[in-house]
């Protein structure tokens, strides 16, 4: 099925050419949130009118957990089963709504106590009820296997036959009644490394000032850092990588020990369930083996080669005499290209541009996400640093970006609104305990949306250096998305190995062991000095148990995805749309089978690392004509 014209027509008139090109002179800044225009604000409205309607809704939900007590004992009863299913789906429902409105309203600005205050409460009552409900799955898991799976097959459990198949899948790993409540309990100490992290980062954490070569003084935050690290001028960008790298080795000790408690965290969880390892545990929710991981480090290890060549490119072409630094990474290698300032406004058409190949329906909900403020644009004081989208079931989704004018940040926007999308879809298609997608494809829609703006700004270049950048910008999306994440998920391995085999997990252990991999990954060209070694301690995904694999295996199937959908190949866009909408129906690997991507093998990724290579050859050649 084809765009209709008239929609295509409707994008292309918004033509990036159709826009003025702006300096970074014509930022948009703002300290205080109270200045930012409401239009580019999310509406937590849509959550929650007032505070005091959070408050009545907490209230609720405290009086709400005695309710579990009735159903205690009684499950092997398929009544009660169903009763206390559907109890749980209310009170999570809310838990959810609770959670996510105070969080956005402390993310809009971390020294605001009231809503810290209020986000604490909301993981203290999450703690209670998960605790309210731990006899549940022990009591299910004693009735039968035969029992059990007759129930997956009537009608009145349709809503939770996969919930109950995953619980068959893993009985093994279940613990008795008790043992569900004190890992219940400590649920609320395992979050507290990324809480302490995060308070850090966010709050505690200051990078100096730095001064330009016209004696202009800036502040460094990661939404200007990143752009520094886009200063042609290598001056520049070393004193921006020294103000931020040694913000965080200023604490580095502090910060090692919080990793270290995350680690052992993981480590703690995993072996209550009776896991060999963190790594199994972390896993096995989405019924991955192992082997499928150490596959993935495997595979990009055998294809460094093109990497390497890409680091000795940026030297040649940066003329670099001595060797390629951390910060010689980012900066565009074509400088003719790529350094306007990119309007917002500019930013949601050229997303819209891209994502044409998607139909007519997805840019329509784009148009509604703007228009309903599904987002939250610019950074201001205390306010989170990077970028998410969330929600819950019963909202839209909500995007949280630090929109900085860059061609990273227009990109941002299209990855976080391809969560959001895919959050959309499935809660309207899906009931609430089939809604939530798994991890492992999160990111496959916001990387599909990535890889078709790159494409798409490519092949409508209007010059060959527009050309080189943006071959420059997909080439970078590639190294950051697969290389470099995969690096961490090395990493992430390693550390978790090491505590396992009892061996010390020290700020001097993570310097040594980044800094090793950083040599192995990029090669004889760049130079890894002390200072990069505490890259690891700025990179908040390491408290999400197993993450970042996910962007690798993501951006590799968003690669074959797009390019299926770019060639027009039957039912392409119709198998995407429908993986979008399937939520958690089915497991994370099926899904992506259905979709035209099989992660059970090293083929997406070997061909997405392919495509990393054929982009570097196209630029090679372009740069020699």
């Amino acid at each position: 099925m084809k765009v209709k014209k008239q929609i295509i027509s409707v994008i292309l008139a918004t033509s990036i050419a159709t826009f003025p090109l702006l300096s970074f002179a014509d930022q948009v800044n703002y300290t205080n949130r109270s200045d930012i225009p409401k239009e580019y604000t999310w509406s937590t409205e849509d959550i929650y009118l007032t505070d005091n309607a959070w408050e009545e809704d907490f209230k609720k939900l405290e009086e709400s957990i005695s309710r579990t007590e009735s159903y205690k004992g009684k499950l092997k009863q398929e009544k009660y089963i169903l009763e206390v299913l559907n109890l749980k789906e209310e009170m999570f429902r809310l838990e959810q709504k609770l959670y996510v409105y105070a969080s956005l309203k402390r993310d809009e600005d971390n020294s605001n106590e009231k809503y810290s205050a209020m986000a604490d409460r909301a993981e203290g009552i999450n703690t209670k009820v998960t605790e309210a409900f731990s006899f549940v799955e022990p009591e299910i898991l004693s009735l039968s296997e035969k029992k059990l799976k007759s129930f997956t097959e009537k009608e009145e459990f349709k809503d939770y036959d996969v919930y109950l198949n995953k619980l068959l899948r893993t009985k093994q790993h279940s613990l008795s009644q008790e043992g569900e409540r004190i890992l219940a309990l400590a649920s609320d100490i395992g979050a507290m490394p990324e809480t302490i992290y995060s308070k850090y980062d966010d709050l505690d954490r200051k990078a100096d000032d730095i001064t330009l070569d016209d004696d202009k003084t800036i502040k460094v935050t990661y939404a200007t850092y990143s752009k520094l690290l886009d200063n042609p001028n290598r001056d520049v960008r070393k004193k921006a990588f020294e103000s931020m790298f040694k913000s965080y080795e200023k604490n580095i000790n502090t910060i090692a020990a919080t990793l270290s408690a995350e680690v052992k965290t993981n480590i703690f969880f995993a072996k209550s369930r009776n896991y060999n390892s963190a790594l199994e545990g972390s896993l096995d929710s989405d019924n991955i083996k192992p082997e499928v991981y150490n596959n993935i480090v495997e595979a990009v290890n055998d294809n460094l080669e093109p990497l390497h060549r890409y680091v000795s490119l940026r030297k040649k072409i940066l003329g670099i005499e001595d060797k390629v630094r951390y910060y010689d990474m980012y900066v565009p290698m074509v400088k003719q290209a790529g350094n306007e300032y990119i309007d917002y406004e500019k930013a949601k058409n050229m997303v819209k541009e891209a994502l044409y190949p998607l139909g007519d329906n997805y840019i329509k909900d784009l148009d509604k996400a703007f228009q309903e403020r599904w987002v939250d644009v610019y950074e201001n004081e205390n306010k989170s640093s990077g970028a998410y989208s969330w929600g819950t079931y019963d909202t839209h989704p909500y995007v949280l970006l630090n929109y900085n004018g860059t061609l990273d940040s227009v990109s941002t926007l299209a990855h976080e609104l391809g969560h959001a999308m895919n959050s959309y879809y499935s809660n309207k298609t899906q009931p609430y305990s089939k809604s939530e997608y798994p991890i492992f494809t999160a990111e496959v829609a916001s990387t599909t949306n990535e890889a078709l703006m790159l494409d798409y700004l490519i092949k409508n270049a209007k010059t060959k250096e527009e050309k080189m950048y943006l071959i420059n910008s997909y080439l970078e999306q590639i190294r950051g998305s697969i290389y470099t994440q995969i690096m961490y998920a090395e990493f992430e391995k390693i550390i978790h190995e090491a505590s396992e085999n009892g061996e010390a997990l020290t700020s001097e252990f993570f310097n040594k062991t980044w800094g090793n991999l950083m040599t192995k990954y990029y090669g004889e060209d760049f130079q890894v000095d002390d200072l990069s070694k505490v890259w690891w301690a700025r990179i908040p995904h390491f408290y999400y148990n197993f993450y970042v694999y996910k962007y690798g295996t993501g951006l590799s199937s968003g690669i074959i995805l797009s390019e299926n959908m770019i060639n027009n190949e039957e039912g392409a866009r119709d198998a995407y749309l429908e993986f979008l909408a399937s939520g958690g129906n089915d497991y994370p690997v099926e899904m992506l089978k259905k979709a035209g991507v099989d992660m059970t093998t090293t083929e997406p990724v070997e061909k997405a690392l392919q495509k990393f290579d054929e982009l570097l050859t196209e630029l090679e050649n372009l740069m020699n004509e």
